[in-house]
């Protein structure tokens, strides 16, 4: 049997998970540089934040204020803030500023709030039993700083407002909207009111040539978050590269467009997959966001043969079940955010691009596919033997097969890039 090893579980045990397929296939392991980069040692992060790429040092914006507020991104995000805040902090610190003073909050934009399970598994026990932490709350005390140039109206965090001294930590990956994650993408959606979210998410259907995973030039999602960044004042952003283990292998800190761009740049080719299609099976793994998993779908229809005739294997391993969203998931049997359809058995559009969807979920529920398909449309086994049986029974010959180490982080180049 051939064997190829997916990351798996970030948030729990941080495993790798072994695929086996028959000698018979022709197997791909489709990944990307940055993914096998060693992480950074500590000393190398505390140096990154302590010499910014642009702007002035954490320490010189620090002098003299009053509260400082940490913003940082959710569980659907790899990020280890742990690993990074400790060296804020030292610096606050070090500038003046005491404990009771500093607060920390989840950007959550839509989603979920957390409990102090998850904030201990994100920040560390040290800062939980130190900091308050607080979740954002898009629904209310929010305070209204403009609009963007396009007529968004931005609401942002009171709390977070109230403060004189804005940091944020977050990491670049590839990302369906912006092109890549990041920047000040952290305020706008991350720390915004639900209507500021939602007028947002409408700029997806403005120009979507200028929206799209891997395409950041030019990007107008992006501009409304760099708009939004400005109305905030965000004083200071932590951006990271992540690899296939969740650590950290590059850091930019400083002004957050900077950051953003200089981010993007290198992500271009550290999560950049050649471009490869025309397989039968795509296997696509969800690791960085298992809990925000059916992005990953992207990857596996590009992967496929494109007359259809592919079946895609979604690998999603996230026990706590995919995240809440106010915007894009269902709260109903047939109603939900503002930009979520109701999908009917047999009526989507799945059956159009793929002959099955297959999903490895070791913890199934009925509404984890409503981003894409109504849950009838898909098979769910518990166990990779399981998919492999369902996939030998329809492969009984040859097939060609390419594996994806983790669709929610990474995308595919153009032809030719």
């Amino acid at each position: 049997m051939k064997k190829i090893s997916i990351p798996s579980r970030l948030w729990y045990e941080n495993e790798e998970r072994e695929l086996t397929f028959p000698d018979r296939w022709n197997v791909d392991n489709l990944t990307s540089p940055g993914f096998d980069k060693p992480g950074l040692p500590p000393g190398d992060i505390r140096d990154k934040i302590e010499h910014p790429i642009e702007g002035p040092t954490l320490e010189e914006l620090a002098q003299g204020k009053k509260q400082a507020v940490i913003i940082f991104d959710d569980m659907t995000r790899p990020t280890p803030v742990k690993d990074v805040a400790p060296f804020i902090l030292e610096t606050l610190h070090r500038a003046g500023m005491e404990k009771d003073q500093i607060r920390f909050i989840w950007a959550l934009g839509s989603h979920g709030a957390y409990d102090m399970i998850n904030a201990r598994k994100k920040l560390g026990d040290h800062i939980v039993e130190n900091y308050a932490v607080y979740n954002h709350d898009p629904f209310q005390n929010t305070v209204r700083v403009g609009r963007t140039p396009t007529g968004v109206e931005v609401w942002l965090n009171r709390e977070f407002m109230n403060c004189d001294l804005k940091i944020g930590i977050g990491c670049i990956t590839a990302h369906v909207h912006v092109g890549f994650g990041g920047g000040a993408k952290i305020v706008l959606p991350g720390i915004a009111g639900i209507e500021s979210i939602n007028q947002f998410h409408n700029q997806l259907y403005r120009d979507p040539s200028r929206t799209g995973l891997g395409n950041f030039d030019d990007n107008i999602m992006r501009a409304e978050c760099d708009a939004a960044g400005d109305l905030a004042g965000l004083d200071f952003k932590v951006d990271c590269l992540i690899n296939r283990r969740g650590e950290i292998t590059r850091l930019y800190a400083g002004d957050f467009r900077a950051t953003h761009q200089a981010g993007a740049e290198e992500g271009k080719e550290h999560y950049g997959i050649p471009h490869a299609t025309g397989y039968d099976i795509a296997v696509c793994n969800a690791y960085g966001k298992a809990n925000e998993s059916a992005i990953s779908l992207l990857l596996s229809l590009m992967a496929l043969k494109p007359d259809g005739s592919g079946t895609a294997v979604l690998v999603s391993d996230a026990p706590e079940g995919q995240v809440p969203h106010y915007v894009m998931r269902g709260w109903g049997s047939d109603y939900g955010g503002r930009h979520f359809q109701v999908k009917v058995a047999g009526q989507g559009f799945l059956r159009a691009v793929m002959k099955r969807l297959v999903i490895l979920a070791p913890c199934p529920d009925r509404t984890m596919l409503d981003l894409v398909c109504h849950i009838d449309d898909a098979t769910i086994v518990k166990s990779w033997r399981e998919v492999l049986a369902l996939l030998e029974e329809e492969y009984p010959g040859d097939a060609r097969v390419g594996v994806i180490q983790d669709g929610t982080m990474q995308y595919m180049k153009a032809l030719g890039a």
